[in-house]
């Protein structure tokens, strides 16, 4: 995953690699593909192994598993503890110890 400095409005900087993900045994480059993040900073990222989070140092927490490959990942519940991850056939939902992040919402 890289990570690119926003210099300005329609500006990125270079960028750099912020973490690379877990691969599964004999596979390689299999990439991420949605992702989310919790008010700590730490990111969620879906892959062939489950949720890998990552801190905001690009530091591997750990994988959190689910029953298929997910696609995609958000917090939301009535206290933003809950991660919902879609996968092909199903909808899974997780319990967190910490809130996701909520981004601002536009004017």
């Amino acid at each position: 995953m890289m990570a690119y400095p926003v210099e300005g409005p329609g500006k990125i900087g270079k960028g750099k690699v912020f973490c690379t993900l877990k691969q599964p045994a004999g596979r390689k480059n299999t990439g991420g593909d949605g992702l989310t993040v919790d008010e700590k900073g730490n990111l969620y990222i879906t892959s062939q192994l489950g949720l890998q989070v990552f801190s905001p140092a690009g530091k591997h927490l750990g994988t959190l598993a689910v029953p298929e490959v997910p696609a995609n990942v958000t917090f939301g519940g009535k206290d933003l503890k809950t991660l919902y991850v879609t996968a092909r056939t199903s909808l899974y939902t997780i319990a967190a110890p910490v809130k996701g992040h909520r981004f601002p919402a536009k004017k």
